[in-house]
């Protein structure tokens, strides 16, 4: 007890000491101020995004309220002789609500952690129009984003802890020890009753809480205040793991920077071994991984997809060709277009249109859920070896703890495609019998409704990504320790 004691006690002075140095040094100031600097300008970066995706989907949601109620006006003004509707614009034919006119937004909320990282938020669309048409039109038919953006990535929080904060780690920590001993004062200080580990491990300590403290602190501190959803017991759960995540990533680097400190070389030298460590664990390694799994697990060609899709479309025009070259008799006998008895006349050509889509998407499906497997079979593959690279398993742990990860886009994307199931189900017998569309039937119309991941599942992915990281720096720490033992003190 008393050995602990005085171990504690010579602790605390040289933490003391050295917070004192390094209050003094300039590096540390220049360091924490950048660093703020670096993770108020993410922050802004992360709720604008946020903010910006938020407006989004009120503007959809509100665009689609307006339209059912302008389709509902237009409906009861027909049905008491006021008003005749368009031949393209017509709520009571299945076919024209089914489609463009009464399409349903499928929306993916935001979460409260949203702002820490951009994730995957920039290659899929957080909504989707869903109509009866094939799927291609509205899940697979562009881009959404700027490619420079798809090339560089976007400037968040998660971009700055694991591509910056090592470099600033190692600005303040590559002559943890080295310049002790070129200066000559760590013979001097290893004269007294003080152990070369109880140093390193004090001045680690003294880094830890003045860079890692601070990269962690400022965004907990600022989600609390700006975003009170992430007050609430679950989010609140999955931002501590959060920060717990932030703080092992950056542990990792510093206790690798102890660990190339313990080998006795020059500061000049521990430098360029700790950039070069930056460059393959956060530069080479992720982009050999994704190399590797390109070529175990490939995506099909999106250029198969396109022909297939070309070469149903056509079959379809010659099926459905008697269909499809029907007349617009209507456009001269507009009467045609009322309903009467609960019936109407779907246009042929809507019924064709309607069933080269179906098939198209029949035909395509097949293709479409390969697709997927392999994108899964990727995932999971970069999950699985992930952990050959410090900077994707924290890339990926803070992507998903802020509902911004590979696996809830692709739950978005197979809800979506369900609800698209659902809604063609809904149309297609009224289309194929002619049954029109009533105010009543607006109601009784499917809705999309988001599942999210349990919040348990979450956790538990981060927390295992972070036991990844935290098993990989105590091995660095016991290597730092037995190299210690033999550490070159002059």
């Amino acid at each position: 007890m008393r050995d602990a004691n005085n171990s504690w006690q010579l602790f605390c002075t040289v933490f003391k000491h050295e917070g004192r140095v390094l209050l003094a040094d300039r590096t540390l100031w220049l360091v924490a101020s950048l660093l703020l600097a670096l993770l108020c300008y993410a922050l802004f970066n992360g709720l604008a995004h946020t903010q910006a995706r938020a407006d989004v989907a009120s503007v959809v949601l509100k665009k689609q309220a307006d339209q059912q109620v302008k389709n509902l006006d237009l409906l009861n003004r027909m049905m008491a002789g006021k008003a005749t509707p368009e031949p393209f614009a017509n709520p009571a034919d299945p076919a024209s609500i089914g489609s463009g006119m009464g399409a349903r937004y499928a929306v993916l909320p935001a979460t409260a952690l949203a702002p820490v990282a951009v994730g995957q938020s920039d290659m899929f669309s957080h909504y989707y129009q869903v109509t009866y048409r094939s799927k291609l039109n509205f899940m697979y038919d562009s881009e959404i984003e700027n490619p420079w953006n798809l090339l560089s990535g976007h400037f968040d929080l998660t971009f700055v802890m694991v591509y910056l904060l090592p470099l600033l780690i190692f600005a303040v920590s590559y002559n943890l020890l080295s310049a002790e001993r070129e200066q000559g004062t760590l013979r001097m200080l290893l004269s007294q009753p003080l152990g070369l580990r109880l140093l390193v491990l004090a001045k680690l300590a003294v880094r830890a809480f003045a860079v890692i403290g601070l990269a962690t602190l400022v965004p907990v501190l600022v989600l609390l205040v700006i975003r009170p959803e992430t007050r609430e017991a679950s989010a609140l759960a999955l931002l501590i793991l959060w920060a717990l995540l932030a703080g092992i990533y950056g542990l990792f680097w510093l206790a690798l920077a102890a660990a190339i400190n313990a080998l006795g070389r020059s500061s000049a030298a521990n430098a360029l071994m700790l950039i070069g460590s930056w460059v393959v664990l956060v530069l080479v390694m992720p982009v050999l991984l994704n190399l590797v799994v390109g070529q175990i697990s490939p995506a099909p060609s999106r250029t198969e997809l396109a022909t297939r899709t070309r070469l149903i479309t056509i079959d379809g025009l010659n099926r459905y060709n008697k269909l499809l070259s029907t007349d617009y008799r209507y456009t001269d006998k507009p009467e045609i277009l009322l309903p009467k008895d609960g019936k109407i006349e779907v246009p042929p050509r809507r019924k064709g249109a309607y069933l080269l889509q179906r098939d198209v998407d029949n035909e395509i499906t097949p293709v479409l859920d390969q697709f997927d497997r392999q994108l899964a079979g990727q995932q999971a593959l970069v999950e699985r070896f992930g952990f050959v690279s410090p900077a994707i398993t924290a890339h990926e742990g803070m992507a998903a703890l802020a509902g911004n990860g590979s696996r809830r886009y692709m739950q978005f994307q197979t809800q979506v495609g369900a609800f698209h199931t659902q809604w063609k189900q809904y149309f297609e017998p009224r289309m194929m019998a002619d049954t029109a569309i009533v105010p009543a039937d607006f109601d009784r119309m499917p809705r999309f409704t988001w599942h999210e991941t349990p919040k348990a599942e979450v956790r538990s992915d981060a927390g295992l990504r972070a036991m990844q990281l935290l098993l990989l720096t105590l091995a660095l720490g016991g290597f730092t320790a037995w190299r210690l033992r033999r550490y070159p003190v002059v």
